[in-house]
């Protein structure tokens, strides 16, 4: 990638595209598992930029530049955590971008395809992919940055999150989900006394699987259902938990004890107990070229360094397949995952500046993967 300028922070036209996208794209609904009207937003940007975007089996938007070698490939996720119920109705107010997902991730979605176009008039010498990708969020399993590893050989990744940019996220959380389903013959809660409930075992069993959890490992019961009225025996009920760990041996440990305790119902009760997620933990070293650059990068624009840590990131998808990974933001916000979310105008330059730094810097750096 040559380009004619010194590093710095990204001009005021560069930021204007990317506030103008961003708020375009955050009207569009992107729940997880139905990013496709958002997809076609971002597809459309990209063909109208002069290259040719595809979307591949579960609907991540992938361009490439350059030749069909390893490739450094760059993400940003589509989805957010709201869903269709939810109005959406971004906004420009003085110096920030205000509504759902405005910064998770729609404002990053938005810097890559300014990255885009920067490629585009300063070609890579080495093969970049861009891809705008689906299912990040929740039982989304990183969907789409799992499939895209598995099907594009890559030297690196580098996902793009709208919220960090005095981070840079060097290492996975592990996160491991369970689901946990009871099911009793239900019945009149006195005249039906002393049959199964499948209420109660949820209860049991959640309380049961809290204490099997070990010291320094996190566990968190998201979502409890069960039952229809209260003078009813519950005949159904449901737990989703979550289970994290920056060690993923020590994550599958613990999520066998929690399915154990999970699996204990009543007589009358039958339980089933299912993996939905798994986000490995890792790691990229703290001497290796890509957290080297990055540093170098942001320092390049006038950034001060970043506070280097653990997240949990599409950079998951890459640490069990041996590609470095990191994810670095665009600008700084704050109400992540509430509806009054906001991220910060004039912070665009620098981490859009960044970005483009990094990019350059990495297309000439040997990375392995």
């Amino acid at each position: 990638m040559r380009t004619d300028t010194g590093p710095g922070p990204a001009d005021d036209a560069a930021v204007e595209r990317v506030v103008g996208d961003a708020l375009e794209l955050a009207a569009i609904g992107a729940p997880t598992g139905d990013e496709g009207a958002r997809g076609a937003a971002v597809a459309e940007r990209l063909a109208r930029l002069g290259l040719d975007p595809q979307q591949d089996a579960v609907g991540n938007v992938v361009v490439r530049l350059g030749d069909a070698g390893p490739a450094l490939v760059v993400t940003a996720h589509l989805d957010t955590v709201f869903g269709p119920e939810i109005p959406l109705e971004p906004r420009r107010d003085g110096d920030r971008l205000l509504g759902p997902g405005i910064g998770d991730d729609t404002v990053a979605v938005a810097a890559l395809l300014e990255l885009a176009r920067a490629l585009r008039e300063a070609p890579p010498v080495r093969p970049v992919v861009l891809a705008a990708t689906v299912g990040e969020e929740g039982l989304g399993d990183l969907r789409g940055a799992k499939h895209l590893l598995a099907s594009v050989p890559a030297r690196a990744l580098v996902a793009l999150e709208g919220h960090l940019l005095d981070d840079l996220v060097v290492g996975g959380i592990g996160a491991l989900r369970l689901r946990a389903r009871y099911r009793g013959p239900g019945g009149h809660s006195w005249g039906d006394r002393g049959t199964g409930s499948a209420a109660h075992a949820l209860l049991r069993a959640g309380a049961a699987a809290l204490d099997a959890v070990p010291r320094g490992a996190h566990i968190n019961v998201g979502v409890v259902r069960s039952g229809s009225t209260v003078n009813a025996i519950a005949e159904e009920g449901e737990l989703l938990v979550d289970l994290r760990d920056d060690d993923d041996g020590r994550l599958r440990r613990t999520a066998q004890r929690v399915r154990d305790a999970l699996e204990r119902a009543p007589r009358g009760v039958h339980a089933t107990v299912e993996q939905v997620g798994h986000r490995p933990a890792g790691r990229t070293p703290g001497d290796h070229p890509l957290v080297t650059t990055a540093r170098t990068a942001r320092a390049a624009v006038g950034l001060p360094p970043a506070r280097e840590d653990a997240g949990s990131t599409e950079c998951n998808a890459a640490y069990p397949l041996g590609v470095p990974a990191i994810c670095v933001g665009i600008t700084r916000g704050g109400d992540m995952h509430r509806t009054s979310e906001w991220v910060a105008i004039p912070p665009i330059a620098a981490g859009l500046g960044a970005l483009l730094e990094l990019v350059r810097r990495l297309d000439a750096a040997e990375l392995g993967g």
